[in-house]
Order: C-alpha cells, then sequence, then structure tokens
C-alpha cells in the first residue's frame, strides 16, 4: 500500500510540504487539509497590494489550481480539522470524515488575538486570512477615521495602506515604542516619523479602556488619556499559534507546537512546521518561535524531507521583513540585551544599516532600513561567524563587499 503523508493546514508551509513530499515521494498519496475555501495562498500583500490595489485573490495563489491535480495531492479545502486519532492514526474532519495517516504534518499556522471587550457587532476588523482582507478593504474610503490598535508590523503595514486610500490614520500603541519586539528604538524612531509624515497620528504607552458605540452609530475607543471617534477599528495585537489540535491529541506544546529541528514532535509518526512550531534552532542553541515567510517554506522543506527519512536539520537565523510606503525593512537574527549595536548610515541616502555584534565580534543580527542590497551580503558574513573588525563595520565607507572577501581569505 502507498504510504500515506497527510498535512494539515493549507498554508505556504503545508504547501512547500506538499510539493517537497512529492518530489521525493512519486508513489505516496498525500492529502493536504484546510478550513478556508481557498487553495494555498501568499499572506504578506494582504496588508499592502491587495488592499491599495485591488489585487484579485487568483493573484495570491502559491500555485496555480492546476499544480494540486497535476502533482496529485488531494486537497481538502473548507473541511477544519477536528481531531487526531494517534492510536488508529486518522484525522477526523468536520462532517465526520476520517482520513487515516502513516505520517502527518501539522501546519496549522497562528490566529490573531482579539480584543477581549469589543461590543458583539462592532465593525472591530482583525487581519489573519483573505476573507479578512478583503473586508478591510471593502471598508476603506477617503475620509474615514481608522483607529488601528497595535503598532506591530502588520498595524504599521495596514496604516500605510489605509493612508495611501486617504484614511485619517490613529494608531494606539500599548509599548513605549513601535514594533518594539523585533527592533531595536532606531528603527522604531524611523518608523514614527515616516508615518508621522504621512499624517499618522500615535498615542505610546496607551493604556485601551474598551471599544464603544455612541449615540450617532460610530464607534468610540476609549483609552485612559482619551477617546478617538471611528468609523472603523482594525486591532493588530499579534497572534497566537494553533496548537489546540496538537494539545488536544496530548502532543507537547509550548507557545508552540515542541519540536525538534527537524520537525518531530513528541510523537514519532507526527511532524510541524511553521509558525505554529517552537523548533529548535542549532545556530542559536535553544528553542525559538517565529512568524516568518522564510520558516513557512524553508522549514516546512526541511521537515518533508524528514518525514521520509532524511536526517538534515532546519538552521536558520531569523528573517522577516515589512513594506511601509516606499519604505523596506529586513532584519535578520534576533537583536537580544548585550549585543554592542553598531549605525551605518548610508552616506548617499536616507537608508541605515544596524548591526549586533556578539561578545566576540561576530554578527549575530542586522536590521537594514532602505539598504536592502546590504542584506545579501550580510546574509554571508553571519554565516561565516567571523570576528570583523568594529571600526571597518562601523565606517559606512568601507563595503561590506569588502569586508565579506577579506573574512573568507582570513
Amino acid at each position: 500500500m502507498a504510504l500515506r503523508l497527510v498535512i494539515i493546514g493549507a498554508g505556504p508551509a503545508g504547501m512547500r510540504a506538499a510539493e517537497v513530499l512529492r518530489q521525493k515521494a512519486p508513489e505516496a498519496e498525500i492529502t493536504l487539509i484546510g478550513d478556508e475555501p481557498h487553495p494555498p495562498y501568499d499572506r504578506p500583500p494582504l496588508s499592502k497590494g491587495f488592499i491599495t490595489e485591488g489585487l484579485a485573490p487568483a493573484r495570491l495563489w502559491l500555485k496555480p489550481e492546476s499544480f494540486y491535480a497535476e502533482q496529485r495531492i488531494r486537497l481538502k479545502l473548507g473541511a477544519p480539522a477536528l481531531a487526531i486519532d494517534r492510536a488508529r492514526k486518522a484525522v477526523e474532519l468536520a462532517g465526520g470524515e476520517r482520513v487515516p495517516y502513516d505520517k502527518l504534518l501539522l501546519a496549522t499556522g497562528c490566529r490573531g488575538r482579539t480584543l477581549p471587550d469589543a461590543p458583539a457587532g462592532a465593525p472591530v476588523h482583525y487581519l489573519r486570512s483573505l476573507a479578512d482582507a478583503a473586508a478591510i478593504r471593502a471598508a476603506l474610503r477617503p475620509g474615514l477615521e481608522l483607529v488601528l490598535i497595535g503598532g506591530g508590523f502588520i498595524g504599521l503595514e495596514i496604516a500605510a495602506s489605509a493612508t495611501k486610500l486617504g484614511a485619517k490614520v490613529t494608531v494606539l500603541e500599548m509599548a513605549p515604542r513601535l514594533m518594539s519586539r523585533g527592533v531595536p528604538a532606531p528603527v522604531s524612531d524611523f518608523a514614527r516619523a515616516l508615518h508621522e509624515r504621512h499624517g499618522v497620528e500615535f498615542e505610546l504607552e496607551a493604556r485601551l479602556l474598551g471599544v464603544a458605540r455612541g449615540a450617532d452609530g460610530r464607534l468610540l475607543v476609549e483609552t485612559r488619556r482619551r477617546g478617538y471617534p471611528a468609523d472603523l477599528v482594525i486591532a493588530g495585537i499579534g497572534a497566537a499559534p494553533n496548537t489546540a489540535l496538537a494539545e488536544a491529541a496530548g502532543l507537547a506544546v509550548e507557545d508552540g507546537i515542541r519540536v525538534d529541528a527537524q520537525g518531530r514532535t513528541s510523537d514519532p509518526d507526527i511532524f510541524a512546521a511553521g509558525d505554529a512550531t517552537r523548533h529548535d534552532n542549532p545556530l542559536l542553541d535553544r528553542a525559538i518561535r517565529v512568524e516568518s515567510w522564510q520558516v513557512a517554506l524553508n522549514q516546512a522543506a526541511v521537515v518533508a524531507a524528514a518525514m521520509l527519512g532524511a536526517g538534515d536539520a532546519y538552521a536558520e537565523l531569523p528573517w522577516l521583513w515589512t513594506d511601509q510606503y516606499d519604505c523596506n525593512i529586513q532584519m535578520l537574527g534576533l537583536f537580544e540585551p548585550g549585543l554592542d549595536m553598531i549605525e551605518r548610515r548610508d552616506p548617499a541616502g536616507g537608508g541605515f544599516t544596524l548591526l549586533g555584534l556578539d561578545a566576540e565580534g561576530r554578527i549575530a543580527a542586522a536590521i537594514t532600513v532602505n539598504s536592502g542590497r546590504d542584506m545579501a551580503v550580510l546574509r554571508r558574513l553571519v554565516a561565516l561567524r567571523a570576528p570583523l573588525p568594529r571600526e571597518r563595520l562601523a565606517d559606512p565607507t568601507q563595503k561590506l563587499s569588502d569586508l565579506l572577501r577579506a573574512a573568507r581569505s582570513a
């Protein structure tokens, strides 16, 4: 009987795993199960081009719909998985169907955190899915007063998109600065100034009291400092990994489905990949959970191979990016306390690069702001794990490519 490979989660990680499994196991039966009615699609454009440019949903598909039939990947869309029967090795779907497996991959992703006290029926929106993005796009219009709760990557990307469409935007952020969980203070300050130049207003260290509907039918978002009338409220207050299936099945969970560097869970026949996982990272020598396109695709490829017996580990530093207006910010690694910070300003433009050196003088983390060309070189420098001369790194006239050549020849 053919090997039965089942994937729960029809997002980027699930798609990539199915693709690799078919390449490496031509005779296997592959089933891809998804909650949404759509084939796997690209999520980064949801907060940007999908809203501002009116992209058709099919433009977001990661593969044409014909791909799955051609590759004999059975799609079960709009079919939420309700339970995993580990004893009988089967997945129970809404509607009662049971899908047997020999090896199972959980690529269940994340869900957006919701406001606990939004009034019933109030148009408080969240952005995790294509349907969410379509609802936001339909609601936005010139002159609309929008209150965004959350000044992280998603909130600021939506702020930029809404501003482009003529909305008046206010962002409420609970932390003392923007994007505080992912970037150092200089990048937070840059982002705030960028948005303020486009008319966005901020309340930092905001303490949200609630969202109420006024007598005029409009919403009122109240903080301890003041109230903000709004036609539309969007909350981008982080995401939580979808671990309910794993927990109910008795798998180890630790702010994510706990897996090793090859995606193995505490059950030898069940693997996990993507945003929902807390995975061992050999480069950092600890377990991390990262919500990233890079993890979704690259980790999924490694895990798919491991399901078939391969021995490679997923070992990459986290790489994330955000586009806001005409600004591109890329992040490599994790800026943790204790790193020696170096700032490199582009003498010819407005971009800059931040480097974080460890105690041995090696680049452990980097951020490029409108200097994306640096990132390709920085990825190679980080991979070398070689000490570098601080004075040369701090000198913006010293090309990073020259430093790379010198480090390789050392």
